[in-house]
């Protein structure tokens, strides 16, 4: 199995180039030899926002994630101090946390969307494939690589319906790849018939929960009549004050995949906080959750270090839900896990 079938986020990092330069560094700095494979799935792990302990139950690892820790200390973070200049960021706690954003920074991930750049822009292009694994994902965005001539495009979402590939990055070279498409020059990418194109909106990554007050939704959340079914929507109790959108959570095109609805509700507390709800369903094809699916939740304490807390669904769970309280422009992150597939939402309340 190859890192992007374990971690399929990593789908959105440039990792053959920060391997390389972290294997650079290591025999720049220590004459150390490149790092080993396992390592590499160390790292992707990381990189998508698991912890050591999720990154064992992931590769199948006995222990508690010690192990990982102390490797990453030892075989990698020193090595990423190095490629981004020793930034005081990555002196305390909360290394990994601090080192994303900064290799963000760096160009290691494409973190661009239309509202950052007038000369950016979104697609989504629906391909005639059933199930396809990452490294299939992977062939066709080198594909478009190839074709555009333009390695900075990158796939933010992938969505059922065949494969619905959400990609993202220069406004010319997209719409060029969306004209081919549209005027039947281009018929399919890598051996997969294109059914269809379009061009798209999507927001940035950080979900702005106080932009929805003033209704400024970000792409793919709807009110919650337009996505839950009668029967769910029964297991609701709306205030005139809370705030609730939901979004579906799909990777069914995944072997052993999932379907869920993330729903999210804000309600302003009188200290000056806002209570927040999180909740998952099943889609309206199922009756029940998938058994084990778990909902977490995940931010930093004042001193940087990572809290979490999560639940697991049962056999006949027909919804499970989490509740903690906020405070204005706090950031936390919501992570769907089944098995090894695992999504990741981040807001900032």
């Amino acid at each position: 199995m190859n890192l992007l079938e374990l971690f399929p986020e990593a789908v959105t990092w440039n990792t053959d180039k920060l391997i390389y330069d972290i294997n650079t560094a290591r025999k720049r700095l220590d004459n150390k030899g490149n790092i080993s494979e396992m390592h590499k799935y160390y790292l992707c792990g990381i990189l998508v926002g698991h912890n050591p302990k999720n990154i064992c139950q992931i590769l199948n690892l006995n222990g508690d994630g010690k192990s990982i820790r102390t490797a990453l200390s030892t075989e990698i973070n020193p090595y990423i101090r190095e490629l981004l200049g020793y930034p005081e960021t990555l002196q305390g706690h909360n290394f990994w946390g601090n080192a994303r954003r900064e290799l963000e920074k760096a160009g290691y991930k494409n973190t661009k969307s239309p509202s950052d750049s007038q000369d950016s822009s979104v697609i989504k292009i629906k391909l005639d494939s059933d199930s396809p694994s990452m490294a299939d994902v992977k062939n066709i965005l080198d594909k478009i690589h190839e074709m555009t001539q333009d390695k900075s495009i990158e796939i933010q979402d992938i969505r059922k319906g065949c494969i619905e590939l959400v990609l993202s990055g220069s406004n010319n070279d997209l719409k060029r790849l969306e004209s081919l498409i549209k005027s039947g020059e281009l018929k399919e990418i890598n051996g997969v018939k294109i059914i269809n194109v379009e061009s798209i909106v999507e927001p940035n990554q950080v979900v702005r929960l106080s932009n929805w007050l003033d209704d400024l939704v970000e792409y793919g959340w709807q009110v919650l009549e337009q996505i839950l079914s009668p029967q769910q929507l029964q297991f609701e109790t709306i205030r005139s004050d809370d705030v609730r959108k939901g979004k579906l959570i799909n990777r069914t095109m995944l072997s052993d995949g999932f379907a869920v609805i993330l729903t999210l509700k804000q309600e302003p507390l009188s200290d000056g906080s806002v209570d927040i709800n999180l909740r998952i369903y099943p889609t309206e094809e199922q009756m029940h959750l998938p058994e084990g699916i778990k909902l977490r939740m995940f931010c930093q304490d004042e001193d940087g270090n990572e809290i979490s807390t999560d639940i697991q669904a049962g056999s006949s769970d027909e919804w499970i839900q989490l509740n903690f309280a906020g405070e204005s422009s706090e950031e936390f992150g919501v992570e769907i896990v089944k098995g090894d597939i695992s999504v990741v939402e981040n807001f900032v309340i």
